[in-house]
């Protein structure tokens, strides 16, 4: 009956979290406009989920965006956009008033929610109530892990950060059920299919997988003989050859999908290869069994060697396809892919984002005692020359700054080999949750020091970083106060050690929430949900352009005849969904040297001509003007009766935003220069057309 009310009374905290959550992440909804979202890529999906919904699955192209050649949806990983529909069709059944719109609405706040239910079951198990507690708490009001994640924001952000979280976890509980083979069968398998999931969710869930890859070297590492190889290849089958087969980004990707196969199928399968060769050199040679961690240690530097070839043979296509270190001007124009700075790091994560450092940069220590520094010391470099570098580039210079930030990064996976080298026993479960979360650190971190949009997947190992910290510090001030000599027996029989712990780790986990006053993450929770990002496009004058649009344009023709807009690439989804019409470029970069072949030749025109011949090339029937489009573009200029003013009908030469009809002259033809995509094989089935 007591372990019945406590499992009662602990439900009640892990539901009263998840509340908390739920409710921050639901403000502000009302000022949200109906069919509008707080983001440009969330029309993307919301489009995606319309044609799934309309056709029953998505097309191989998308003739709706960059015509004329189409959006090739072969090269991106869909799932959100089925996980959407089906989500849609099933919550209608029961509610009936329930639109596609409102799942997209409040899709990222449920995989928000589910992502946090979930860590926090693990660290209640893997730890305690009280830990897992300050965890969820503090996850859940960092202003960081709220803006992605609220109500309005339809994109896949919190999804993908949901599937990361159940793969890492059902991973690590995997390797907690070792005594019980059947059900460590089962999570390796629930593993394996999550990790599938996640890698028809995203480009980016190859970070998660490194997380756990380089979990498995660590063992791998350290560990004496290769009893799990069997699970391990059980795993890798559930994932590698099923995306292969699922996705054609996997067998024949391009663009930002060139490298999907090499960084997330490869990996594991080399691994794999790794422990087999390991297993039959120890079982048929015996003076190697003598010497198993220098084979180990030596397969992984062969493994490195090559991994490191691969990058120096292939480094010229990461110019246009590795989003972090591009030059390309359309990346450079995003501000999601601008470097972070010193106050952008205090106003999302407040002193979490010290305290959670500090966490990962002593724990080694107090695990690993003086074996430790070795990892702790380049963590500490890490984090200084993460999140300080804005001042500290102000002191010696960015290049240099780079320099010293690599030799850290560099540092960190050379101390962690050697962590795992100088272990004498085999790794405890604990050992390696902490070396989990410290990874996804790491690796989250050094994507988000050159690009913020990745800020929002630190949030989970900044919040277990801090309650580990709080949580040792807790341990000590029990074991410091019942130890002395002031206290007397009374106060030692009425205040159990678990009592003491959980006071003083609830005192510290308020201090760090609430002060100090007003410039604690927590006076910014309500902040980050309701006015951190802004309605898009809102009420506003592109708004009612689209509007003219979709009632005087779309509704008028048949589907066939939808007229073909060209305008900024950052209304590109806007325009599909809003006003209903057909594009030529939009935010998701696809072919980037489309857009910049379009404001080459539109904006930049040195002759009406060349203008007419462009758009023409692309099939366009209407041109928009805003002002995202450049002061000095040639179409605020005098344009000839090719383009004819539709919108607005009145003050047009004076209106903010325009909208033209294109009517083409005998003499205007269309040129195969302005569909170059960069890509040749694309530009040599062009030529052919």
């Amino acid at each position: 009956m007591s372990n019945r009310v406590a499992w009662g009374r602990n439900g009640l905290i892990f539901v009263g979290i998840l509340l908390l959550s739920c409710w921050i992440r639901i403000q502000g909804t009302e000022r949200i406009p109906d069919e509008q979202f707080t983001g440009n890529d969330p029309y993307f999906y919301y489009w995606q989920a319309s044609l799934i919904s309309e056709h029953g699955q998505l097309p191989a192209r998308d003739m709706h965006r960059w015509l004329p050649l189409g959006r090739d949806l072969g090269q991106t990983l869909n799932l959100y956009g089925y996980v959407l529909d089906y989500t849609h069709k099933a919550v209608s059944a029961v509610f009936p008033n329930i639109t596609l719109y409102h799942v997209c609405l409040y899709m990222p706040v449920v995989c928000f929610c589910i992502g946090l239910c979930t860590l926090c079951l693990y660290l209640y198990h893997a730890y305690d109530l009280m830990f897992s507690i300050a965890a969820g708490v503090i996850l859940a009001t960092l202003p960081g892990s709220i803006e992605r994640s609220t109500a309005g924001f339809g994109d896949r952000d919190a999804f993908c950060l949901m599937i990361g979280i159940l793969a890492v976890v059902t991973y690590l509980v995997s390797l907690q059920a070792s005594d019980t083979p059947r059900k460590r069968l089962i999570w390796t398998l629930i593993s394996g299919v999550i990790v599938f999931l996640g890698g028809l969710s995203w480009e980016g869930f190859g970070v998660f997988l490194s997380v756990i890859m380089i979990v498995v070297l660590y063992r791998f590492l350290t560990s004496e003989t290769e009893g799990e190889l069997g699970l391990y290849a059980l795993w890798v089958c559930c994932f590698v050859p099923t995306l292969y087969l699922a996705s054609p980004a996997y067998r024949s990707g391009y663009a930002f999908a060139e490298h999907l196969t090499a960084f997330i199928l490869v990996p594991p399968v080399v691994l794999l290869a790794m422990r087999a060769i390991r297993y039959l050199l120890l079982s048929k040679v015996d003076r190697l069994r003598l010497h198993r961690r220098t084979v180990s240690f030596g397969l992984i530097l062969a493994s490195v060697t090559l991994a490191c070839g691969y990058v120096w043979i292939q480094q010229n296509t990461f110019v246009d396809t590795t989003v972090p270190i591009s030059d390309n001007p359309v990346m450079q124009a995003m501000s999601e892919l601008k470097t972070p700075h010193f106050n952008y790091w205090m106003i999302r994560y407040g002193s979490v984002f010290i305290i959670g450092s500090l966490g990962f940069i002593f724990m080694p220590i107090i695990f690993w005692k003086k074996q430790g520094v070795a990892f702790s010391l380049p963590l500490a470099l890490f984090t200084l020359f993460s999140f300080f570098r804005q001042p500290l580039d102000k002191l010696w210079g960015e290049p240099f700054g780079n320099i010293l930030f690599g030799i850290a990064l560099v540092s960190c996976a050379i101390g962690i080999l050697l962590l795992a080298w100088q272990q004498k026993n085999e790794v405890s479960i604990s050992e390696v949750v902490f070396i989990t979360f410290c990874l996804c650190f790491v690796a989250w971190v050094a994507l988000s020091r050159d690009a913020k949009r990745y800020d929002f997947f630190i949030g989970v190992p900044l919040a277990f970083g801090a309650t580990s910290l709080l949580y040792w510090v807790s341990e000590t001030l029990t074991q410091r106060l019942r130890h002395s000599e002031y206290v007397t027996d009374k106060f030692r029989e009425d205040f159990t050690p678990l009592k003491l712990k959980r006071g003083a780790a609830l005192i510290l986990l308020s201090v760090l929430m609430f002060l100090p006053v007003r410039h604690a993450h927590t006076y910014r929770s309500l902040y980050a949900a309701k006015q951190m990002r802004n309605v898009t496009p809102g009420y506003t004058r592109v708004n009612a352009a689209f509007l003219y649009m979709k009632t005087f344009l779309v509704r008028k023709v048949q589907s066939k005849d939808i007229p073909i807009v060209a305008a900024h690439w950052g209304y590109g989804s806007q325009l599909n969904v809003l006003a209903g019409v057909k594009t030529i470029i939009d935010q998701d970069t696809y072919l980037q040297n489309w857009i910049l072949l379009y404001n080459r030749h539109v904006h930049n025109a040195t002759s009406e001509s060349e203008a007419l011949a462009f758009l023409k090339t692309h099939n366009v029937t209407h041109l928009m003007l805003t002002k995202k489009d450049p002061k000095d573009s040639f179409l605020r200029g005098e344009l000839s009766e090719a383009f004819l003013p539709v919108y607005p009908k009145k003050n047009f030469a004076n209106a903010t935003v325009k909208i033209w009809a294109i009517e083409y002259p005998a003499d205007i033809q269309t040129d195969p220069k302005y569909l170059k995509t960069g890509f040749p094989e694309i530009d040599e089935n062009l030529q052919h057309q």
